[in-house]
């Protein structure tokens, strides 16, 4: 039986087709029902008859009926979902928080000058006048408004990562009397910003506010009139929640003794303050509080164990108004708040917030933390001076912002991150979580994962991966410059080198370790290499998730840029300008770098047809993929006509993508 003689019996006996989803089906089957049924009553059906427009607005409403039902399924699935807001909402279902933003990061340098102490071969920096710079120092780009934050506390008494240089020596005794001390502290793109909100004096279960700003990065801090602080947690019903305290010999005595080293302690706490967030479709953020509406649990659902007993009577007896709703009003989703609230949240990122090396030049905000400092009046002033000669600079770009998740990405990445539970096995959990990254850590653009060994690591390319390598390498090059030797010579001497490299028993892969390749963008939303800061901010997030015995080395991905070169014959009747402006602008279109992910091959067939579509098109006699490098693209050089089979271009073993980073000057087109 075909699926569209499915019909069943009515009450009166009749048969009913159920199938019908549309209005042309709808209008079919009215017809026959009424040929069938009531070839007496009515049997003009002609389009003009009145008989055919009731059954045609029957139709009508029967497809719209349809349509909504139809949607309403649809939009209830994760896969077929396209409202934002329901995509949004589904993903929250499926534990994963869509990223309205990210922010971009960097390792922030920051300078002071130090006066010297001691004489002769004692002589060294007065650690007196070491100085401590509180969390939230705001940094602003010399060439734009992109302000930065910085996230920690940043001291100069400790020793790692500190780097002491002379800056000012005695003339007649050429002792040192100033130093230039360098420390190293992480900031985004992000600003501060605070709100008041007065809740009352009566709590209301799962209170919620939104915020008014949009692309809010995090909840910085909730605190209410009494000084509490609130917690944000991914669900109302989770009580544990992490908690940083710095550390120090009141925090740890045993640890203590690390605070060089780890500034902060993590522990884990119990507690009924706390609240959750969630995405509006407009960009914006809400804030829902928990459910508890009373100090006394028993007073909403009351104890067995107590019931009979003779005490109050609120609690010894369950009562007629008893209500099992009651349960959601317990402090087991958290308490509902009361009273005045301070809510600082962080706002930015997106990729306008990359900036390029050295811009980060600008102190706008600064707090020093020397409330156990004591000087002398004449002490203090030099004291003063040490802080005014605080400076800053950005040795290395600042990368890692990124726009919102769009409606597809948030749907592969709450799908992903389902499958995996919360935890990274395969490949493709690893890239996922390195795509979820939290906001307020950085962004990664373009993640591969491949297991250790899996590629040639023999290569030079892989072989010079290695940052000690790399240096050594850098050396022998400079070396041999200076002793001007042939061309021919210092290649020999390199492949020597290389070749010494190879099959090194110290560097033997590790069975359980992946490689994990990772790209960011620029300002421009060009790809671009990632900085230390985002990276381990990415390794210690990883870190939480992967398997036991699985180490992940993270890597930078390789970037090859190229151009298209094509010709075209065109009708006649047609303007050749404006038939290669639209050629141009659907491959601008088609190479966009939000369609391109590691190891992808260029279809030239299919860069082709999409020329020949275009009106006005009559043939493509010529197409090229060419590779751009050095100067303002990637140095990686890249043999396009060795990898190119058939009509396709392959990438490089190496874990690599194509990207078009400037399509204006790149897309050249002909009309032949």
């Amino acid at each position: 039986m075909a699926l569209n003689s499915v019909t069943r019996k009515s009450n009166q006996g009749r048969d009913v087709k159920y199938l019908s989803k549309d209005f042309a089906s709808f209008r079919k089957n009215l017809i026959e029902y009424s040929k069938n049924y009531f070839p007496k009553t009515y049997s003009d059906f002609n389009e003009a008859s009145p008989g055919m427009m009731f059954i045609e607005m029957a139709s009508y409403v029967g497809d719209i009926l349809s349509y909504y039902i139809d949607d309403s399924l649809k939009e209830s699935l994760m896969l077929y979902a396209e409202d934002k807001q329901n995509v949004i909402a589904l993903s929250k279902y499926l534990g994963y928080t869509p990223k309205v933003t990210s922010p971009a990061i960097v390792k922030l340098s920051v300078y002071q000058l130090v006066p010297a102490i001691g004489m002769g071969a004692d002589v060294k920096p007065d650690s007196d006048y070491y100085l401590r710079i509180k969390e939230g120092m705001v940094v602003e780009s010399s060439k734009s408004n992109t302000k930065f934050r910085t996230t920690e506390l940043l001291d100069f008494n400790e020793a790692n990562e500190r780097e002491i240089t002379v800056y000012q020596r005695n003339q007649s005794t050429n002792e040192p009397t100033q130093y230039l001390i360098k420390k190293y502290v992480n900031g985004i793109s992000a600003e501060l910003k605070s709100i008041k909100y007065n809740f009352g004096n009566t709590p209301v279960d799962f209170s919620k506010i939104q915020l008014a700003d949009k692309n809010v990065i995090d909840i910085y801090d909730v605190r209410d009139s009494n000084g509490n602080k609130w917690y944000h947690v991914p669900y109302l019903a989770q009580e544990m929640v992490f908690v940083d305290y710095p550390t120090s010999e009141q925090t740890d005595k045993d640890l203590a003794q690390f605070k060089d080293s780890v500034s902060s302690i993590l522990k884990v706490n119990k507690t009924s303050r706390r609240f959750t967030t969630s995405i509006n479709e407009d960009n914006t953020t809400s804030i829902i509080f928990g459910g508890g509406t009373a100090t006394n649990d028993e007073t909403l659902v009351p104890n067995f164990k107590n019931v009979g007993l003779g005490l109050n009577s609120s609690i010894d007896r369950l009562g007629s108004s008893f209500d099992p709703a009651n349960f959601l009003k317990t402090q087991s989703y958290g308490q509902a708040p009361t009273g005045e609230f301070t809510i600082s949240y962080l706002v930015g990122g997106g990729v306008k917030s990359n900036t390029s090396k050295g811009e980060l030049t600008a102190i706008r905000k600064i707090e020093f933390d020397d409330d156990t400092k004591t000087f002398t009046q004449n002490d203090l002033g030099l004291y003063n001076q040490m802080k005014a000669s605080v400076g800053v600079d950005n040795e290395e770009p600042a990368t890692g912002g990124r726009g919102q998740e769009t409606i597809d990405e948030i749907r592969e990445n709450a799908l992903a991150m389902f499958g995996s539970q919360n935890r990274a096995v395969t490949r493709k959990d690893y890239q996922v979580r390195a795509l979820s990254l939290p906001p307020k850590f950085g962004g990664i653009a373009k993640a591969y994962c491949a297991p250790d060994g899996e590629l040639d690591n023999n290569s030079p390319s892989s072989i010079l991966k290695n940052p000690d390598t790399l240096n050594e390498f850098a050396g022998i090059v400079q070396n041999m410059n200076n002793k001007n030797m042939s061309e021919e010579d210092i290649k020999d001497e390199l492949r020597k080198f290389l070749s010494g490299k190879k099959n090194n028993p110290t560097e033997k892969n590790n069975p359980f370790a992946i490689n994990l390749y990772v790209l960011g963008y620029n300002s421009n939303k060009n790809l671009s290499t990632l900085n230390r800061a985002v990276k381990e901010n990415l390794k210690t997030y990883i870190s939480e998730y992967r398997m036991l015995t699985d180490g992940v080395n993270l890597l930078d991905g390789y970037i090859i840029n190229i151009g298209v070169d094509f010709e075209i014959r065109v009708y006649g009747g047609y303007n050749k300008r404006e038939v290669i402006t639209k050629c141009i602008t659907e491959l601008k279109e088609y190479f966009k770098i939000d369609n391109w992910t590691f190891n992808m091959a260029v279809n030239i067939s299919e860069v082709e047809l999409l020329i020949a579509g275009i009106e006005g098109v009559q043939s493509v006699p010529k197409c090229e993929i060419t590779n751009k490098c050095l100067g303002n693209y990637s140095t990686n050089s890249y043999n396009i006509q060795e990898a190119t089979k058939g009509k396709m271009v392959y990438p490089s073993v190496d874990p690599s993508i194509f990207e078009l980073k400037f399509p204006n000057k790149d897309i050249k087109g002909r009309v032949v």
